[in-house]
């Protein structure tokens, strides 16, 4: 494995019963709110993970393989963006004593599962930032594309924003063949990245109930959901 050179913080991080210990770098992202939100969801439902097979599309640090992990997953494969970014999730899943089955280099969900679908497809789809003209583009593709992943009763499982838009993101979930419920629900108050974003809030005011101002401050609803694809 390729030594990652960048200085390294080691945090921790507790969803409840497990901490987490991740070493964080410049290579991969922090944790974000929307991550936090996908773990403490992700502890509601265990036995979506006991046993079973498990790819997580943009793992990153590895934070959520890692969990799915002691959840009590089968096995995890991961795919991330660069070699860099996976050799740093390598590196956070031996600190704590789990390891994947498989890492690899990929270009979101453009590629075959190899050599069988899985059980479980788990997802922390790009929004603010996501580089695309349609900032919803990673989560309706997510949705489209989990088909070719999963077995009928697979599950998906992912977090997402209000202010990108829950209703667009149900109603899709349902036209695509997908069962679906929130299993985890926090609020919490905008990243400062937010308002520099060209034209991110400006778009957010056009989404129904996109967002809230408490006291003068911004709030965001972030969701997690757990569709099941149908027979």
């Amino acid at each position: 494995m390729t030594t990652i050179n960048s200085p390294k913080t080691l945090t921790k991080y507790f969803f409840d019963p497990f901490v987490i210990k991740i070493n964080l770098s410049s290579e991969a992202w922090k944790p974000t709110p929307h991550g936090h939100a996908l773990g403490n969801g992700m502890t509601q439902v265990p036995h979506v993970f006991c046993g079973k097979s498990v790819i997580e599309i943009g793992a990153g640090s590895g934070i959520h393989a890692i969990l799915a992990l002691k959840l009590g997953a089968k096995n995890i494969d991961i795919t991330d963006i660069s070699e860099e970014v996976n050799n740093v999730a390598k590196e956070n899943a031996q600190q704590n004593n789990v390891s994947y089955r498989h890492t690899w280099v990929k270009d979101w969900m453009n590629f075959e599962p190899i050599p069988e679908r899985y059980q479980v497809v788990l997802c922390n789809p790009p929004f603010c930032k996501s580089g695309t003209p349609d900032r919803r583009w990673f989560i309706k593709e997510m949705i489209k594309q989990s088909h070719k992943f999963l077995n009928p009763g697979g599950y998906l499982i992912f977090s997402q924003s209000s202010m990108a838009n829950f209703e667009k993101t149900e109603t899709e979930l349902e036209e695509d063949g997908f069962i679906h419920e929130v299993v985890y629900s926090t609020r919490g108050l905008f990243r400062d990245y937010y308002f520099t974003e060209p034209g991110f809030i400006e778009e957010s005011r056009q989404v129904p109930n996109g967002f809230e101002i408490i006291d003068g401050e911004y709030i965001e609803t972030l969701q997690v959901y757990l569709a099941t694809l149908k027979a």
